[in-house]
């Protein structure tokens, strides 16, 4: 059976193509195409809609205060010129975020998320593994954007975690360390103490039981040990 999609965005050419995509793939069907909310909340209400392609900046109401207003959402493949939403974007359950302008590969491996969910989250976690180079952080009120490579370590407490980078102050977020070390490129991180996670790329030396930055030292656990010196000569 084919998924019924609804494209919600302002831009005519934005529209064409998500239509000429959507078009290519047999297991998916058009049903409307809407240039604001409100028109998106009407065909929403009149058809079976599986799959809400669905813009963020639009006039009178944006995509999330209309993702917001709705009970039962469809899967929602958010499509953007604003990379500063990703983070946000994400609480609200959505399926992906796409960067215009769209291409038909990135269209695809989106789209499979959800005809294919299994193999597209195991696709998903290769490719975050492989290409991110950066992640973003919710902190007082403002998305920040770290590089991974800019990271010295992370230190943890209950729920929130603080970020110790060398060009930015620390910035205390609300995350678990359990959490954060399954979203960090893994062989340039390593939980060494049940409150740190360190950049192996950043550390200076290595003495008994401490590990030294440039001007900050952090201990390594006796239960972490065998797993940093392991992760120490995969990085060499």
């Amino acid at each position: 059976m084919k998924k019924n999609c609804l494209i919600v965005d302002d831009e005519p050419i934005a529209q064409q193509i998500l239509e000429q995509h959507i078009q290519k793939v047999d297991a998916l069907a058009l049903v409307g195409k809407c240039s604001n909310a409100i028109d998106a909340l009407n065909v929403l209400h009149q058809e079976d809609v599986d799959i809400l392609f669905l813009d963020i900046k639009m006039p009178s109401m944006s995509g999330l205060e209309l993702l917001k207003s709705l009970q039962n959402p469809p899967k929602v493949i958010l499509t953007t010129a604003f990379s500063e939403f990703g983070v946000e974007s994400y609480e609200y359950g959505v399926t992906d975020y796409l960067l215009k302008p769209i291409s038909f590969d990135r269209f695809l491996k989106a789209v499979n998320r959800i005809l294919m969910p299994e193999r597209a989250s195991n696709l998903s976690n290769i490719e975050t593994t492989q290409q991110s180079e950066f992640i973003f952080f919710k902190a007082d009120k403002k998305i920040h954007k770290y590089y991974f490579k800019d990271v010295l370590f992370i230190e943890g407490s209950g729920n929130y975690v603080k970020i110790y980078s060398e060009n930015k102050k620390p910035m205390k977020v609300l995350d678990k360390l359990g959490d954060l070390i399954r979203k960090l490129p893994e062989k340039d991180f390593c939980r060494v103490h049940k409150s740190y996670i360190v950049n192996l790329q950043k550390i200076q030396q290595v003495e008994g039981n401490m590990i030294h930055f440039t001007q900050k030292s952090i201990p390594v656990s006796a239960t972490y040990r065998q797993t940093f010196e392991r992760h120490l000569r995969g990085s060499e």
